[in-house]
C-alpha cells in the first residue's frame, strides 16, 4: 500500500526520548522513522492558511520556532523579521551557536521544526482576548541585508495567545507577567517539545504521522 502523511489530534502524550508520533483514529498504523519513504500527501484536517501546503517529511520534537511580529496580520504566505532580531535574542547560548549561522543545512533543519506565529502582545505581559496564535511550519527562508523573509504554512489558527503568556516556563519563554518576549518582535528557537507541551496544556495541535 502507499505510504500516506496524515494529520491527527493527539490524545496520548508521546514517550520522552523516543522518535515517534502519537496518533488516534480508526485503522491507523504507527510507522517509526526508519529512513526515506515515498509518500502521498493528504490535505490536513486543519486547512493550511494562505492556501500554501507544506509539511516536512520528518517533524523534529527537540526544538521549535517562535516568531513574534509587531503589526503582522499573516495574510500573505510570507513575512519579514529584522535581521538584527533573528536568532539572536531570547535564546540560550547553546541554541544560538547551533542555529545563528543560517547555513543551507541549518535552514533545512529549521523547516522541520514546529512553529508558532503571532503578533506582539498588545498590553504588557498579556494578550488581548481576541489575539490568536498560528501553529505550522516554515517552508523557506530567504536572507537579505536588513531582514529575513520567512515563508510559512499554518495549520491551526485558534490558539488563544494569552495561554502562551501563562506557559512561559513550559515553553522556555523569557520574562514574567509584567513583560515578556511576546512583547517584542523577534525570531527565536527554543529547545522544548512544543507539541507535547501544548498537548499537556490542553492546546492540542495537528500531529503529522507517516502511515500506510
Amino acid at each position: 500500500m502507499d505510504d500516506k502523511l496524515q494529520t491527527v489530534q493527539p490524545s496520548v502524550p508521546s514517550v520522552p526520548g523516543q522518535d515517534r508520533y502519537v496518533q488516534t483514529g480508526n485503522d491507523n498504523v504507527l510507522i517509526p522513522n526508519y529512513g526515506t519513504v515515498n509518500i502521498n500527501v493528504q490535505a490536513p484536517t486543519v486547512p493550511p492558511i494562505n492556501g500554501t501546503f507544506y509539511v516536512p517529511l520528518h517533524v523534529s520534537r527537540e526544538y521549535y520556532n517562535i516568531f513574534v511580529i509587531g503589526i503582522e496580520e499573516f495574510d500573505k504566505p510570507y513575512f519579514k523579521v529584522p535581521r538584527e532580531r533573528a536568532l539572536n535574542q531570547y535564546m540560550t547560548d547553546e541554541t544560538k551557536k547551533r542555529f545563528d549561522a543560517l547555513t543551507p543545512e541549518m535552514i533545512e533543519e529549521i523547516k522541520t521544526l514546529p512553529s508558532l506565529f503571532l503578533a506582539e502582545n498588545r498590553p504588557y505581559g498579556r494578550a488581548d482576548d481576541d489575539q490568536r496564535v498560528i501553529y505550522g511550519f516554515v517552508s523557506d527562508v530567504k536572507i537579505y541585508d536588513n531582514d529575513v523573509k520567512i515563508y510559512f504554512c499554518g495549520y491551526k489558527s485558534d490558539i488563544v495567545q494569552q495561554r502562551l503568556n501563562e506557559l512561559l516556563d513550559e515553553l522556555g519563554l523569557y520574562g514574567n507577567n509584567s513583560f515578556n518576549e511576546l512583547n517584542r518582535t523577534h525570531w527565536a528557537i527554543k529547545r522544548a517539545d512544543l507539541i507535547q507541551e501544548l498537548y499537556e496544556a490542553g492546546l492540542p495541535v495537528p500531529v503529522f504521522n507517516m502511515q500506510r
